[in-house]
């Protein structure tokens, strides 16, 4: 098997697994309104989706791509909150950055790690945590509306939710076989 179907398989699987994670999480959160379509259940999508392909990105190529993602993340934000205003590119930008600047964590965390075979999806779920915590703080003091530690803790609880799903996944993806390894680039001696 070449290199690139190896990647190309792995990436579905993390993409699959993620929409997984995210779908079963959304449901288990609020199951009588999960599958009204396009709230709540689009973020939860999105979210799956770019936390699958950050996680491939950041295993199988590196940061340059995972940032890619994050850029994904804002402009899926911006096209789920027409009509498209400053305010509203300001709050995809409150979205999308710690949330995705958390998902971009936890993924090189569960790289440094690799060599844990089980049990990283809990460390991927506090720092995704910690980005959900710190998205919602930043979205209350943004609008100048009472900061109530319920509604931060409540974040940040899904946010655990969500990345320890995907976490658990990823992990069980990594466990079916190696994921091809990134070379390093090798420079040529001077001529």
């Amino acid at each position: 098997m070449t290199k690139t179907t190896r990647e190309s398989l792995f990436t579905f699987a993390y993409i699959a697994v993620g929409l997984v994670a995210v779908i079963s999480v959304g449901y288990l959160s609020g199951p009588r309104r999960f599958f009204h379509f396009p709230r709540p259940m689009l973020p939860f999508l999105v979210i799956g989706l770019t936390g699958a392909l950050t996680y491939a990105a950041v295993q199988m190529r590196g940061a340059a791509l995972a940032i890619l993602m994050i850029v994904i993340l804002f402009l899926a934000q911006v096209a789920m909150t027409p009509p498209i205003r400053p305010n509203s590119l300001a709050g995809a930008a409150i979205y999308a950055l710690p949330i995705g600047f958390s998902l971009l964590a936890a993924a090189y965390v569960q790289k440094v790690l690799e060599r844990f075979k089980f049990g990283r999806f809990a460390v991927m779920g506090v720092i995704v945590a910690a980005g959900y915590a710190l998205m919602m703080l930043i979205f209350l003091l943004w609008s100048r509306v009472y900061v109530s530690f319920g509604t931060v803790a409540n974040q940040a609880f899904l946010g655990l939710k969500l990345g320890a799903a995907m976490g658990l996944g990823f992990e069980l993806i990594d466990l079916i076989g190696p994921r091809p390894k990134r070379k390093p680039r090798v420079s040529l001696p001077p001529a």
